[in-house]
């Protein structure tokens, strides 16, 4: 099997660009319900299952030992653009556990948002480890070592006890074997994990799955980042936006390299999970690809298609504001089963 075209980049009305992947839409027993390329293709998962990385804060204690708010505990899940809003929650949590930026790990990195960068700028300084897209994560894990008295210096070690209850997490929703999960280091030095697409599918469709049966972690996460919603990316993000379309009915979450899941309690086929993958690894191309596939499966109502309406094309501009073209969704998926 090969990848397909998902997405169009046009230039006056002609094809300049395109955007080849795979989608899997699958149900929490993996079933594959719609597919377009190659479903059974493997990739790293990155930030996409961040919300799996965020069960421990909830299941170790922490998150009522630390009397975490929605908000914190949404930014657990989050690839933040490090915004002030973004920064001030995590030196909050992270003053909460009795912790400095220092205790994080996982690098510095320019924030994406521009005001904050700026800052950085006029103030002659470097970003810290608060910046990273991922210190909520980072920050929740080091919760969740000070609840069960793991030790924090060495949290991100494959072989620390977080990092092997988080890989048996995987295991768990993926539906793959921990010994079959090969692991690589990500760009915040945690390890990501390498499956099949399906699985992706799957992990997503589980976790909604578990939260609508009360599932106490998956449930709490996924009211946290329903409430808010643009701790996870921003206001006006794609993931933000599909989340808060959705109203508490499930959850999205991007990761680098263009790997994007959903899992959402659908109207007509219950929790699914939706997992796309771009081959070029370009994030541009992703919200008009994921729109395609949740049409197609009618997953949103005609008055939700609405309000994403912007997301299902881009449009591309010159250095001048001039429009000169557009990002669009061009794909069927096939119907299984």
């Amino acid at each position: 099997m090969t990848n397909a075209t998902l997405a169009l980049s046009l230039r006056g009305g002609r094809i300049e660009g395109w955007h080849r992947g795979s989608v899997a839409i699958t149900d929490p027993d993996g079933r594959l319900l719609f597919s377009a390329g190659d479903p059974t293709m493997s990739t790293y998962l990155r930030s996409s299952i961040k919300m799996i990385q965020a069960i421990p804060v909830v299941r170790s204690g922490a998150a009522d030992r630390f009397s975490f708010s929605d908000a914190e505990l949404a930014i657990c899940c989050a690839s933040h653009d490090g915004a002030g809003y973004h920064l001030q929650t995590v030196s909050g949590m992270l003053a909460t556990l009795g912790l400095t930026e220092s205790a994080l790990r996982c690098g510095g990195h320019d924030p994406h948002d521009r005001t904050e960068l700026g800052r950085l700028v006029c103030d002659h300084r470097k970003p810290g480890a608060l910046y990273n897209n991922c210190s909520g994560k980072h920050t929740g894990m080091l919760a969740a070592c000070l609840a069960k008295g793991w030790p924090i210096e060495n949290y991100l070690a494959a072989d620390h006890p977080l990092q092997q209850w988080i890989l048996e997490l995987m295991a768990e929703y993926t539906g793959v074997p921990t010994e079959q999960i090969d692991t690589a280091t990500d760009g915040c030095s945690l390890p990501t994990f390498y499956v099949p697409l399906l699985a992706a599918s799957r992990t997503a469709a589980r976790f909604v799955a578990d939260a609508i049966a009360g599932d106490q972690a998956c449930s709490r996460i996924m009211q946290a980042v329903a409430a808010h919603p643009e701790m996870i990316n921003a206001h006006g993000g794609f993931d933000t936006e599909l989340v808060r379309v959705m109203a508490g009915a499930g959850i999205a979450k991007r990761g680098a390299m263009a790997i994007f899941v959903v899992g959402v309690n659908s109207r007509k086929h219950g929790p699914i999970g939706v997992a796309v993958k771009l081959e070029e690894g370009d994030m541009a191309p992703m919200p008009p690809a994921v729109m395609r596939a949740l049409e197609i499966a009618e997953i949103f109502t005609p008055e939700q298609l609405a309000q994403l309406e912007r997301f299902r094309r881009i449009e591309l501009k010159n250095w001048n504001g001039i429009s000169v073209g557009e990002i669009r969704g061009e794909y069927e998926m096939e119907r299984q089963g």
